[in-house]
């Protein structure tokens, strides 16, 4: 059976670096490099085969050389590191098909762009579980219902139990009706995270939370999903990898 790949490229900052010695990237471009493993995910209806998402990547070092008296750090200019970056995310689509890109926190990326496949390599991490609880965004619309269908899914036909956690609204009761009328499972109320299942947290700050607290308690609970921490996931596996994988 042929596997379905998903490719994704992702572009961050390499902290304390500087460029290669002997190389210019300012003509070059950045070096775009392919983590060496696949992370495997389940998502969406009908057959459930498992996929696997491809990452690729390019990493703009934290400094653009070092000043010729002083020795110290130079920074890039802004329209230096613009140009180096959106030179990168061009070639990343043309040469190696990757149609979906992600920035990197620290270059302002959204979180809550992350992707459905990267969360959903964080969810299959967590098999397997018969039970799990959601938070879902205060509003939303089909691209949200169907992003969530497309998450759980490959799980309902074996979970007994979900369990809401945050505000009433209308997607929860999209939810609601859904899980009774295509799995006949019966969505309860939960207060507090429950630490014996996965957290699906499609929300932000739920429960009355501010945002920093709430990230804190996504932090210190171990089986949280969500796209901040899915894009802090891919964000640590791409650091673990630089100066290990190969240039392409």
């Amino acid at each position: 059976m042929e596997t379905e790949y998903k490719k994704l490229f992702y572009v961050g900052i390499a902290y304390g670096a500087y460029p290669p010695k002997g190389k210019k990237i300012n003509k070059t471009g950045l070096p775009i490099k392919k983590l060496g493993k696949e992370f495997p995910y389940l998502l969406g209806e009908g057959r459930m085969a498992v996929k696997k998402l491809q990452i690729y990547y390019a990493l703009l070092p934290e400094y653009s050389g070092k000043a010729l008296l002083t020795g110290k750090p130079k920074n890039w200019k802004a329209h230096t590191a613009g140009a180096l970056l959106d030179e990168a995310q061009e070639r990343a689509g043309r040469k190696f098909d990757c149609r979906e890109q992600l920035l990197g926190r620290e270059l302002n990326g959204n979180a809550a762009e992350a992707s459905r496949e990267l969360i959903a390599v964080n969810l299959y991490r967590l098999r397997p579980f018969d039970k799990i609880c959601i938070s879902l965004p205060e509003e939303g619309g089909e691209q949200e219902t169907e992003g969530i269908k497309e998450l759980l899914c490959p799980y309902l036909p074996r979970i007994r139990q979900v369990f809401l956690k945050g505000m009433e609204s209308s997607l929860s009761d999209w939810l609601e009706e859904y899980l009774y009328d295509e799995f006949g499972i019966v969505m309860l109320r939960a207060h507090e995270v429950l630490k014996d299942m996965p957290w699906l947290n499609l929300g932000a700050g739920v429960g009355g939370d501010s945002p920093q607290l709430h990230l804190q308690k996504e932090k210190d609970f171990q089986r949280c999903v969500s796209p901040a921490l899915a894009l802090k996931f891919l964000d640590t596996e791409v650091k673990n990898g630089y100066n290990t994988d190969v240039n392409l």
